[in-house]
Protein backbone atom coordinates (compact mmCIF):
# COMPACT_ATOMS: atom_id res chain seq x y z
CA UNK A 1 0.00 0.00 0.00
CA UNK A 2 1.49 3.53 -0.55
CA UNK A 3 0.17 4.84 2.21
CA UNK A 4 3.14 3.48 4.26
CA UNK A 5 6.28 5.78 3.58
CA UNK A 6 9.72 3.98 3.76
CA UNK A 7 11.87 6.61 6.18
CA UNK A 8 13.83 8.37 3.98
CA UNK A 9 14.64 12.37 4.19
CA UNK A 10 12.43 13.24 0.88
CA UNK A 11 9.97 10.95 2.66
CA UNK A 12 9.68 12.87 5.94
CA UNK A 13 9.99 16.37 4.21
CA UNK A 14 6.99 15.63 1.78
CA UNK A 15 4.69 14.39 5.27
CA UNK A 16 5.88 16.97 7.78
CA UNK A 17 5.98 20.41 5.54
CA UNK A 18 3.25 19.46 2.83
CA UNK A 19 -0.06 20.91 3.23
CA UNK A 20 -2.97 19.80 4.75
CA UNK A 21 -4.76 17.11 2.63
CA UNK A 22 -7.03 14.40 2.91
CA UNK A 23 -4.14 11.98 1.44
CA UNK A 24 -1.62 13.79 3.84
CA UNK A 25 -3.96 12.67 6.75
CA UNK A 26 -4.29 9.59 5.82
CA UNK A 27 -0.59 8.94 5.43
CA UNK A 28 -0.17 10.08 8.74
CA UNK A 29 -2.55 7.81 9.97
CA UNK A 30 -1.03 4.94 8.32
CA UNK A 31 2.52 5.99 9.73
CA UNK A 32 1.65 7.26 13.18
CA UNK A 33 5.40 6.62 14.62
CA UNK A 34 6.29 8.47 11.95
CA UNK A 35 4.60 11.56 12.52
CA UNK A 36 5.17 11.07 16.42
CA UNK A 37 8.64 11.51 16.16
CA UNK A 38 8.14 14.37 13.62
CA UNK A 39 5.91 16.17 16.53
CA UNK A 40 8.29 15.64 18.77
CA UNK A 41 11.31 16.81 16.71
CA UNK A 42 9.31 20.10 15.73
CA UNK A 43 8.88 21.37 18.97
CA UNK A 44 12.75 21.84 19.80
CA UNK A 45 13.93 22.11 16.59
CA UNK A 46 15.52 25.11 15.32
CA UNK A 47 16.48 25.94 11.76
CA UNK A 48 20.21 26.16 11.30
CA UNK A 49 19.30 29.41 8.46
CA UNK A 50 18.18 30.86 11.56
CA UNK A 51 14.35 31.02 9.96
CA UNK A 52 11.52 31.37 12.53
CA UNK A 53 9.04 30.53 9.72
CA UNK A 54 7.96 27.05 9.10
CA UNK A 55 6.95 28.08 5.46
CA UNK A 56 10.16 30.50 5.12
CA UNK A 57 12.74 27.20 5.78
CA UNK A 58 15.14 26.59 3.40
CA UNK A 59 15.57 23.13 1.64
CA UNK A 60 18.65 22.79 3.72
CA UNK A 61 16.44 23.11 7.08
CA UNK A 62 13.65 21.13 5.96
CA UNK A 63 16.45 18.33 5.13
CA UNK A 64 18.41 18.96 8.52
CA UNK A 65 14.46 18.50 10.47
CA UNK A 66 14.23 15.36 8.20
CA UNK A 67 18.01 14.00 9.34
CA UNK A 68 16.85 14.76 13.44
CA UNK A 69 13.79 12.43 12.66
CA UNK A 70 15.44 9.39 11.12
CA UNK A 71 18.30 9.66 14.41
CA UNK A 72 15.20 9.51 16.90
CA UNK A 73 13.59 6.87 14.97
CA UNK A 74 16.99 5.12 15.12
CA UNK A 75 17.54 5.62 18.52
CA UNK A 76 13.57 4.10 19.27
CA UNK A 77 14.48 1.24 17.33
CA UNK A 78 17.58 0.67 19.02
CA UNK A 79 15.85 0.91 22.55
CA UNK A 80 13.18 -1.26 21.45
CA UNK A 81 15.66 -3.95 20.37
CA UNK A 82 17.38 -3.97 23.78
CA UNK A 83 14.06 -4.07 25.53
CA UNK A 84 13.47 -7.17 23.70
CA UNK A 85 16.53 -8.98 23.94
CA UNK A 86 16.33 -8.42 27.97
CA UNK A 87 13.01 -10.19 27.22
CA UNK A 88 14.19 -12.85 25.84
CA UNK A 89 16.91 -13.65 28.34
Amino acid sequence: MGAIVKFTVKNIIDLWFAEDTPLRQFKIKMNPTLWAMCQQIGQDFKAPSGRLVQKQYRKSDKVAFAKLVLEGLEKAQTAVDKDVLELTY
